[in-house]
């Protein structure tokens, strides 16, 4: 079977932390900010980073940090092109909020519970308990109740079309999961590629297996 193509947009610094998990499943990854479509890839990896334009949903600036206007116009054309070739996308904090953008769905600017989700005195990641739809890939892969981390300031309001919630923050059911109804599209508010390999810690679920269940989907779609 042939290595996985994997097109990935991140800040480039991060590439040491979502790159391994991948390549530990035989997958050869392109790692860019910012990446310009090219359709030979097999699946495309969204990465965390700073907030989405909120023009990009139709709203001001009312609480977002500011944007990431490059990136925003790179991979929201991107996830519509992988759409439309019905490749697999992983989403990952960020990546998880321009996958609902796409798909016309909109963002909390900045959570009232803002300080339960991300540490604001330093970049270290909080820990939070979760509950998972017994149905979703979440569930699936661990249980109904993983502890996860966090690091993020927003989070989805408006559903985008075709996903569907599978996971939420048990203190105030931020949606911290979403998969698609039809199509090969998961992603999460967390950061499972610091909760791997090198990084995996003791007070979480392994991130591994979302790496390996997502190099599934991309080998039983291609």
């Amino acid at each position: 079977m042939k290595k996985p193509r994997i097109l990935m947009s991140l800040v480039l610094p991060a590439t040491k932390n979502y790159v391994p998990p991948l390549e530990y499943f035989g997958c050869e990854v392109t790692a860019e900010y910012a990446p310009a479509f090219d359709d030979s890839y097999d699946a495309l990896v969204l990465c965390g980073g700073g907030d989405v334009d909120p023009a990009c949903y139709g709203e001001e600036m009312n609480g977002s940090d500011e944007p990431e206007i490059e990136r925003d116009k790179s991979e929201l054309a991107l996830v519509k092109a992988y759409i439309e070739m019905k490749k697999p996308i992983l989403g990952i904090c960020r990546g998880h909020q321009v996958i609902n953008v796409a798909l016309g769905g909109t963002l909390i600017q900045h959570l009232v519970t803002a300080d339960d989700h991300r540490d604001p005195h330093s970049y270290n990641d909080l820990v939070h308990a979760t509950k998972a739809d017994a149905d979703g890939f979440v569930a699936k892969l661990y249980g109904e109740a993983p502890f996860v981390n966090s690091a993020h300031h927003q989070a989805i309001k408006e559903l985008g079309k075709g996903l569907r919630a599978v996971q939420y923050s048990c203190n105030d059911n931020v949606i911290e999961a979403v998969e698609h109804e039809s199509l090969p599209i998961i992603a999460l508010q967390w950061h499972p590629e610091r909760m791997s390999l090198a990084n995996r810690r003791s007070d979480t679920v392994d991130g591994l297996p979302i790496f390996e269940y997502f190099v599934s989907l991309i080998n039983k779609n291609s």
